[in-house]
């Protein structure tokens, strides 16, 4: 397996992509640290693993907070004792133009998008490099973080802002054997990519469908 003896933390690990994440690095060996602001969907995220014979464990995280993190990791080290790779990818939506959105929306968007791979990137690279075995970040960025979206001004601009943040870490940190990847999705059939269209029109819909030469969402 291709991940046996590794450990990896993944926000956002209750649903969506993260679910799928820690679902497929179990599979391959992996120890997962499920750490999701949603504490039961987490738990039950962890005990489908562990009785599918994995090894999971799940902490509710609340990444834009520093203690929140900073216990999170704590957690994992206790359970598995390292970190080898950090999943970035929680997340919420966030819709407007930036008339449109108000200070409160900005602030919490970028808190959870920007300020929390921050933040988890800050509290566990120690480990990875204190462990001398180098590691691996993948922060989840999105097309709208390449191109812009639509009423999506806030998303758009931190998602963006992930894609510089990976590239400025990934400059730091090779020289410890650490290796950081961005991802940039498109629309997909997580909770939260069903909600972005579930008050589309079918023309609306037909726009967004438009933009994928496969004429389907992930």
């Amino acid at each position: 397996m291709r991940l046996a003896e590794k450990v990896a933390i993944i926000t956002g690990g209750g649903s969506g992509f993260g679910e799928v994440t820690a679902r497929l690095f179990a599979s391959e060996g992996a120890a997962v640290m499920l750490a999701d602001i949603n504490g039961p969907a987490a738990a039950a995220v962890a005990e489908s693993i562990n009785n599918e014979g994995g090894r999971a464990s799940w902490a509710e995280t609340d990444v834009s907070s520093a203690s929140s993190v900073e216990a999170m990791v704590q957690a994992t080290l206790s359970n598995f004792e390292r970190v080898d790779i950090l999943f970035n990818n929680a997340g919420i939506e966030s819709f407007g133009t930036v008339i449109e959105s108000d200070e409160a929306t900005w602030d919490r968007t970028f808190a959870v998008h920007v300020r929390g791979a921050f933040l988890c990137s800050k509290y566990a690279l120690p480990a990875m490099i204190d462990g001398g075995r180098g590691g691996v970040v993948i922060n989840v960025s999105s097309v709208a973080g390449l191109v812009g979206l639509q009423h999506m001004s806030a998303y758009s601009a931190a998602k963006g802002a992930i894609i510089s943040l990976t590239r400025a870490m990934a400059a730091d940190f090779a020289q410890y054997g650490i290796r950081v990847n961005c991802i940039a999705p498109g629309t997909s059939m997580t909770p939260l990519g069903q909600r972005l269209i579930e008050n589309d029109t079918p023309e609306k819909l037909a726009q967004r469908l438009s933009r994928y030469p496969l004429g389907r969402f992930g």
